[in-house]
């Protein structure tokens, strides 16, 4: 397993807000580091099938980078709610990436 997984799957399961969006990580992506989310707490969505056909209802979803807006370093707001360690070690790999 590569090194972001490994950083970003105790993520899995908790319960993260980035900016004013509050969602569950329910996948997380290694290239580009992403988290998927799921919105807890709102009104479920049509998801649609690969031709745009509704399909069932469900919770909206989106994807969230887990670099800041500069792409630089880690998002601030996930920095705060991660645990020293965890967030020191995703900053050192993001920068590491960059050269």
């Amino acid at each position: 397993m590569n090194t972001i997984l490994t950083l970003l799957e105790p993520l899995i399961g908790r319960e993260i807000q980035i900016g004013d969006q509050r969602g569950t990580v329910i996948e997380i992506h290694d290239e580009p580091p992403a988290l998927i989310m799921r919105a807890e707490g709102g009104a479920d969505a049509f998801q649609v099938d690969y031709l745009g056909r509704p399909r069932s209802m469900t919770q909206p979803t989106w994807t969230q980078p887990i670099t800041g807006e500069s792409g630089r370093g880690l998002h601030p707001d996930l920095q705060r709610q991660l645990p020293r360690e965890t967030a020191v070690a995703l900053d050192d790999f993001i920068r590491s990436q960059q050269n």
